[in-house]
């Protein structure tokens, strides 16, 4: 996932089938085909990266990983093999091999529809390029990610029934971060997943081998009263792939929990008068925490609501939605529908989030004995990302825009 692209050299022969679309007023023509002029390559990965050189994560309790390159490792992600073709002087079409280190996804279709038009404005653009991993040879860059340690979280300890005690989560996670998106809509856009081009990930044929989790935030200044709480915004789109020691680091108590959050399971829980029934999805939340709210220029008021939510994780519930697919699974947190407070406090902050670093992760939660110590279902660092558009975020558009 990062900042990788390539394409191809030669000249690519135009589909018989031909898509007309509409767009409203002032979004401009549709730009050429692609075929219809020389395609540059986008990147110099391949004159950087050897061929032996793969990304390792090394994970350090409590601490930040970056995507680092080594000649010889055991801990790596896959090397995503890509080919492009050029042409000799010959006419012959030929195949290159170059590896892309920045990130693992890789994907074999070839949908018409993956295009990019307007400069900005992108149809089922291939999942994970816009937002770089940082490289720590080169240090952290503002508008990276980073892998992290999920110890980096305090959730429920061992003896929490007993002691309410919050403990660092164990180090090990059954999803590891791939890649992430930043993109801009005009709209919420749930089920994004079916509107990428997704990546080629290997499973275990018990758990979806992709986890994606698309957080719906707005653009627009909060109201008191929700109306349909859909507008301009922007999707935060996190990318993790199933972890290939899952089987030896993940217990099966909590395969188990994640199964039935899969399988949208429910179950009784106690009330003052009587049981009832609820999803299981609804012990679902989300991890947060700022690294350097230092650096955030807080307000009195900002730091004590910051220090009140501190290694405290909220239930996702009703604002989640959620989605299946060919071998993936995808979390919808919708923001819009948050509460005013939070909806205002995030509208403050807006303008300075590109200063800060933020720490954001899944869990379930535990509410038996054998549930605990909570673990971390997915983890990842942000670096500074700006999410204010000042055009510099691709527009997501959908083949049901008009």
């Amino acid at each position: 996932m990062g900042g990788c692209v390539s394409t191809s050299h030669s000249r690519v022969a135009p589909h018989t089938k031909k898509y007309t679309r509409r767009f409203r007023k002032g979004r401009g023509k549709l730009a050429a085909p692609i075929c219809d002029a020389p395609i540059k390559r986008l990147s110099d990965v391949g004159s950087r990266i050897s061929v032996s050189e793969f990304v390792q994560i090394d994970f350090e309790k409590g601490g930040t990983t970056t995507c680092r390159r080594s000649e010889v490792s055991n801990k790596s992600f896959h090397v995503t093999q890509v080919h492009w073709n050029h042409v000799d002087e010959n006419g012959i079409c030929q195949e290159e091999a170059w590896f892309d280190s920045v990130s693992i996804l890789d994907s074999e279709s070839d949908d018409d529809f993956s295009s990019v038009f307007g400069g900005s404005h992108m149809i089922r653009p291939q999942a994970g390029l816009s937002v770089p991993c940082a490289d720590d040879e080169k240090g952290i860059p503002a508008g990276s990610w980073s892998a992290i340690s999920p110890s980096v979280f305090r959730v429920r300890g061992e003896s929490y029934f007993k002691d309410k005690q919050k403990n660092s989560a164990p180090g090990y996670c059954p999803y590891t971060p791939i890649g992430v998106d930043l993109f801009a809509c005009s709209q919420k856009i749930n089920h994004i997943a079916q509107h990428l081009e997704l990546p080629s990930v290997q499973g275990n044929g018990i758990l979806p081998s992709l986890l994606i989790v698309n957080i719906q935030m707005p653009a627009y200044a909060p109201s008191m009263f929700l109306g349909d709480s859909n507008g301009e915004g922007v999707s935060l789109v996190l990318y993790f792939k199933l972890s290939d020691d899952i089987e030896k680091e993940i217990p099966s108590e909590f395969i188990d929990s994640i199964k039935r959050l899969l399988d949208n399971e429910t179950e009784k829980v106690k009330g003052f008068s009587k049981e009832s029934v609820v999803p299981f999805r609804e012990r679902l939340k989300i991890l947060s925490g700022v690294v350097n709210p230092e650096d955030l220029q807080l307000s009195s008021a900002e730091k004590r609501l910051l220090n009140a939510y501190k290694d405290k994780p909220v239930l996702t519930r009703p604002q989640h939605e959620f989605f299946k697919g060919a071998d993936y699974f995808e979390i919808d947190i919708d923001v819009h529908r948050f509460s005013y407070v939070s909806r205002k406090a995030l509208e403050s902050l807006r303008e300075r989030l590109r200063l800060g670093i933020l720490d954001l992760g899944l869990t379930i939660q535990a509410q038996k004995q054998e549930e605990l110590p909570e673990k971390v279902l997915c983890c990842m660092r942000l670096n500074k990302l700006d999410f204010v558009n000042h055009g510099q975020i691709p527009t997501l558009m959908t083949v049901n825009d008009d």
